[in-house]
This record gives structure tokens, sequence and C-alpha cells, in this order.
């Protein structure tokens, strides 16, 4: 579970100096940390990759971080994993004639290293929905620890969090609209141009709407592809939607030619409560050669 994922500031536990190990320093219990979560999950978006920190008098550490993802049926509590954090100290020797000009040899050397055993509860963990999880980050950077949400169905208060201990326990508030199921609802197309959907999660979703996204797209050897019908529909929640996409035919950049390989680009968007209004991540349906009806039925 030792999965790379986003850095951002602090939900942290400090020290009072960064020389020596991380003291205990347990946070009091409930103690609202939402605010400090939505920033940090802001900032997640930004930050790829754990780096280095910096610090006056030519030290850095180099953090050791870890994710913990926690799907609908997981235990609430994590397993345990061991972080590592070094830090390297820049040092300098003089050389030369300062009289002219002289000047400096410097090399890093390593420093202290720091370790810790971390582990992370949901206490009074609530329900999530089938495809949504709650992923956290932990990371050990010199004697700090701290953790931020990187992607979560609820709002989190920190609970307790201990240096000596590494034991990080977050109780859930309120619920926050995830992204929908980037594969929740599949399309098939026919090759007399008939789209239908499937609709795994419409049950989840009573008396919303969906919006769903299509690119009729003709593919091309040695050329890009390129879509000759766009729309956008938006249709009630139902286990499957059907469209004949000849209906569309006024709104076609060209005619389609029959023999012709085509294909639907779509994605999704659930427009009520339940899920982040956002569109999917497109998906693309099977390649079927195109076949008027009249052409199907003669043969």
């Amino acid at each position: 579970m030792k999965t790379p994922s986003l850095l951002a500031v602090i939900l942290s536990l400090a020290v009072s100096s960064p020389a020596l190990a991380a003291h205990s320093a347990d946070f009091d219990a409930g103690v609202d940390a939402s605010a400090v979560l939505k920033a940090a999950k802001e900032s997640a978006k930004k930050d790829k990759t754990a780096v280095a920190t910096y610090y006056p008098g030519g030290r850095r550490t180099i953090p050791d971080c870890v994710a913990f993802t926690f799907s609908p049926t997981d235990n609430p509590v994590s397993e345990s994993v061991y972080l590592r954090s070094t830090e390297y100290v820049t040092e300098c020797q003089p050389v030369g004639d300062p009289r002219h000009g002289g000047g400096q040899n410097c090399w890093e050397r390593p420093g202290y290293s720091y370790s810790q055993r971390v582990q992370v509860t949901l206490r009074d963990r609530q329900p999530l929905l089938p495809w949504e999880h709650d992923v956290f980050r932990v990371c050990l950077d010199g004697p700090w620890l701290y953790t931020n949400v990187i992607e979560a169905a609820y709002d989190y208060k920190l609970v307790s969090a201990g240096a000596d201990s590494g034991r990080i326990v977050l109780s859930p508030t309120r619920k926050i609209p995830m992204r929908p199921d980037p594969v929740g609802v599949l399309a098939d197309l026919s090759g007399q141009f008939v789209l239908n959907f499937k609709d795994k999660w419409s049950s989840y979703y009573p008396g919303e709407n969906i919006v769903l996204k299509i690119a009729l797209t003709k593919e091309v050897k040695f050329w890009p592809d390129y879509a000759i019908l766009t729309k956008e529909i938006t249709v009630p929640v139902a286990e499957a939607y059907r469209f004949d996409l000849n209906k569309f035919a006024a709104e076609f950049s060209e005619k389609p030619a029959a023999g012709k390989d085509y294909y639907v680009a779509y994605s999704i968007k659930r427009t009520g409560k339940v899920s982040k209004n956002d569109f999917t991540k497109a998906l693309e349906t099977s390649r079927v050669s195109y076949a008027p009806a009249s052409l199907a039925f003669n043969k």
C-alpha cells in the first residue's frame, strides 16, 4: 500500500527541536481540522511528488510518505507501515587565498535519520457508496509527522495523533460528493448507429438526471480520427439509455460512409447531489463497420 501520492501541507505534529527525534505531541480530542484538510486537498492536487525540505544552515530533509486507501468494505484500521526520513547537512571548507578571492569547497553528508511506524484509524466510520474510497497521505519529514487527505467521501476531523506511537485517528463529519464511477455507465454502438448505455448504479441516483456527452467518430487510417457528431443529451437516470444517432443526421458534419469504421467516445456527468457534477474521463465503444439500415436489411 506504499503508493506514490500527492504531497501537501500540514495537519501536523511538530517537535521543539529539529535536531531531536520526534517527541510525543498528541492533539486534543475533537480538534476540527476540516478547514485544514480542505486546503491540503487543493494543495495535494498540485504537488505530484515528495520533495526535499530545506532549512537555514545548510540542512535539508527528504520525506518518506505512504498513501492509505480505505474502500467501502475495508477494515477501518490500516496496516502499520514503516517510514524513514534522512537529514542531509552541507559542510564547507575554505580553499585558496582569501586575499585573492579564495573560495570554499562544499559537500553534503547524511545527518540524523528518523524512523516511525505509522497507522491510520477511521473512528465512527460512515458508509461509502460502492465506487467511493478514502485516501490519506502520511509523511515523515525529519522529526515531523503529518497527514493530509488526498481524496475522501467525508470531511475528516483529526481526533488524535501521536508522534511517538505513529497512530493517527480521524473521524468523518459531513458527506462530500465524490466523482462518479468512471466506468459506471458503459456504451455499445451497433453498425446502424444505435447507441445503447447500461447504468450500473442507477438505483443510487433516484430522481436525478444524467448528461451523456457523445462524439460519433470516424476512424481514419494513418491520419487522426475525427468526430462527425458531437452532442450532449440529458435524460432522467434509468438502468439503460438508447439513442438512434441517425435521428441527428442533420447535425452530422459529413455523410457517414457505408463500410467505414466508426466508434463513439463518451463521458457522463451526474447532475444531482449524490456525486460531484464533473464529467468522467472519456471512454470509447468498440469500432463498428457502418451499415445503413437498408444495406443491413438487404444482407
